[in-house]
């Protein structure tokens, strides 16, 4: 008999999803799920207000027609191929979603919107959508440590080619597919793995999101069809490890699945502010430092951000002109705090990118990357850590370390603080106070659904303006 740990990786993660029952899931993994979902919900509606989101809810439209899920921010209904790729599109938009360091991957926004949309379709009840998503989450994240990070440090984007692996898993267990049917699902989803961290900072990067969503929906549905895949696709010397990964492979990526769950080791990071992740230390810890010593934020001369090589390869524009490039720029993030006090939906766009006093504050920040943060005492630790040093205009001088902001797996946002980034995200879409509460309680309590497109017709749709 073959021993688990022989069979190839689509068929130890398509036989495991297959198997898995809520019953089995310890009570803190379904929490820390549902704390995903509802992030996930509230910025991809915060994120459904934003031209790119926009422009793909009128591509899904025209090219994938009308169906019976709900494409978020509209009144419109796609397929569910269609539905993933404008909801994962518009859950990136504004790149507040969140994050997991089980191999450099966004993997909430791509797993949610593929299966909600196969959950629609296939009209499951709350239950199996918590399900699902538990599967798709953790498929993905034992896959990024199965590749360790050298493959997003190589240049591939494991959002894209890992989270479409896990939307796949995800999807075809709200759909109930068999165990070989996921293990189809997950090899058609490795066969088309593609992504490239060349997109930071442009439209590009939700919109692979959002595809990278549709891939997991499709791989789902071809296998449903029993449209054959390699089982082999990950190990094959013409496959995904050999090809995008040079050959590296650890295993014991594998070995706990099911026993640690990634959901809560290492956990997942939330975002306080709508940049990159590699953004959020800094913010926090600039602000700490302005508040604690009671600084004019106007008599701020210079500041100075010390990073690690993971920031300083994340945050590759300057001098942005787009609000995505923005979103990768610790000159804009900073900026905001000497010029607004904070940063949030609201200052992502053209308009307060030009406006005067932020550009002003923008030439007083600089960052560099700071050698001993590559070393062992911060990493692994603090992959995005910073070191704030301001200096004031008369020379006197303050800084602080913060290894993990508000919001990381180490320093967990309170639920209560996660609800409140909720309705700060659905108010920014229009959404009144009572939309957002009974959205909330819902969302809070989903196992208890006793229909997936009821949750979403009776509660989302309404919340629609």
């Amino acid at each position: 008999m073959t021993s688990a740990s022989e069979l190839p990786i689509a068929v130890r993660l398509g036989e495991w999803s297959a198997g898995l029952r809520l019953a089995d899931v310890p009570g803190d993994v379904q929490h820390a799920a549902k704390r995903c979902i509802i992030d996930t919900i509230g910025v991809a509606v915060a994120g459904s207000q934003t031209p790119v989101a926009a422009r793909m809810a009128a591509h899904v439209g025209e090219c994938y027609g009308p169906g019976m899920c709900r494409v978020f921010g509209s009144d419109k209904r796609s397929t569910a191929v269609g539905a993933a790729f404008a909801n994962g599109t518009a859950a990136h938009a504004l790149d507040f979603d969140d994050t997991s360091y089980a191999g450099i991957i966004h993997g909430s926004m791509v797993i949610l919107p593929a299966v909600l949309a196969a959950s629609e379709q296939k009209g499951v009840d709350g239950a199996r959508f918590l399900e699902a998503f538990i599967a798709g989450a953790e498929t993905a994240y034992a896959l990024g440590l199965t590749l360790t990070d050298s493959h997003y440090m190589s240049g591939w984007w494991a959002t894209s080619t890992l989270g479409a692996v896990g939307a796949s898993a995800g999807a075809a267990r709200a759909f109930v597919l068999s165990g070989s049917d996921i293990t189809a699902a997950i090899a058609f989803a490795a066969l088309q793995a593609s992504g490239m961290v060349a997109i930071l900072g442009y439209d590009a990067k939700p919109v692979m999101a959002g595809q990278a969503a549709k891939r997991g929906v499709e791989s789902a549905l071809l296998a449903a069809q029993k449209n054959t895949a390699p089982p082999n696709a990950f190990e094959d010397r013409r496959g995904f490890i050999e090809l995008m990964n040079e050959g590296r492979c650890d295993s014991a990526g594998l070995s706990e699945l099911g026993r640690t769950w990634r959901l809560i080791d290492p956990g997942v990071a939330v975002k306080a502010a709508p940049l990159c992740s590699a953004t959020q230390a800094a913010i926090e810890v600039t602000q700490r430092l302005i508040e604690k010593h009671g600084l004019e934020r106007t008599e701020i001369r210079h500041v100075r951000c010390e990073v690690p090589k993971l920031v300083k390869i994340s945050l590759v524009h300057d001098r942005p002109q787009t609000p995505a490039q923005a979103q990768f720029s610790m000159p804009f993030a900073i900026g905001c705090v000497l010029a607004f006090g904070s940063v949030g939906p609201e200052h992502i766009s053209q308009d307060v990118l030009g406006n005067a006093s932020l550009r002003a504050a923008m030439e007083k920040v600089e960052m560099v990357e700071a050698e001993d943060l590559n070393g062992p005492d911060y990493q692994p630790h603090f992959p995005e850590c910073a070191r704030i040093v301001i200096e004031m205009t008369g020379g006197a001088q303050v800084a602080d370390f913060l290894g993990t902001p508000t919001g990381a797996s180490e320093s967990p946002m309170s639920d209560e603080a996660l609800s409140a980034k909720f309705r700060k995200c659905v108010a920014f879409a229009g959404w009144s106070e009572g939309q957002a509460e009974s959205v909330l309680e819902g969302l809070w309590n989903i196992e208890n659904a006793g229909n997936m497109t009821e949750l979403i017709e009776g509660e989302m749709a309404c919340a629609t303006p």
